[in-house]
């Protein structure tokens, strides 16, 4: 029979299970001297099996996995910039996006509070509903719940003025810019430049 690599659901720690077939990406229950845990499946390989593993059953994903190992899935979030620890309920959550990661951050909401940061820890044994998931993952803190940069620009924007033949004088207006990607892959608004024609030009 072949090997593959069992990578666990919350810690990812890797494992070596015999079995006919499985498939990659699914998600397994399997036994390991007694002690159960849920795991996805990763490529065959050639790796000695895991002593005392064995393979329990499929699942759906890794939630659905833990929740058949505990009487009620909780999860354990410390919030950034704090020791506060938070523990929360997991149905929203994995309804959202799925089993958090260890030591990954995530952005969270309570009810319609406003949105804060805090680290994934593991499970928890009680936890609290009305918490969702807003954003992430995030490797840092520092990355979490930070505004969108915004556009990049080159030049002094330009204004045209365009005739008004009902009054007198003219009426300046905001044209359309042309856009280009510099070497870092980030666009540039050419703000001195104007883009004529087609749709989104001043013919458009």
């Amino acid at each position: 029979m072949p090997n593959y690599i069992i990578n666990q659901c919350l810690t990812n720690e890797q494992f070596v299970i015999s079995a006919v077939t499985l498939t990659e990406g699914a998600t397994i229950e399997f036994d390991i001297s007694e002690a159960r845990f849920c795991g996805t499946v990763g490529v065959e390989t050639e790796e000695t099996e895991t002593l005392n593993i064995f393979l329990i059953g499929p699942h759906t994903n890794c939630c659905t996995c833990l929740s058949g190992l505990t009487e009620s899935l909780n999860f354990n979030f410390i919030i950034c910039g704090t020791l506060e620890e938070i523990n929360i309920e997991s149905t929203n959550f994995c309804s959202q996006i799925g089993l958090p990661i260890t030591g990954i951050t995530y952005e969270i909401q309570f009810d319609s509070d406003v949105p804060f940061c805090a680290t994934f820890q593991g499970l928890s044994e009680s936890g609290e509903t009305n918490y969702s998931y807003v954003s992430g993952p995030f490797l840092l803190c520092e990355d979490c719940g930070e505004e969108p940069e915004p556009p990049r620009s080159a030049n002094t924007e330009t204004f045209i003025c365009i005739p008004d033949c009902e009054f007198t004088g003219s009426t300046a207006v905001t044209p359309p810019h042309p856009v280009w990607t510099d070497g870092y892959g980030t666009e540039v608004t050419q703000l001195n430049m104007v883009t004529l024609g087609g749709i989104n030009g001043l013919n458009g």
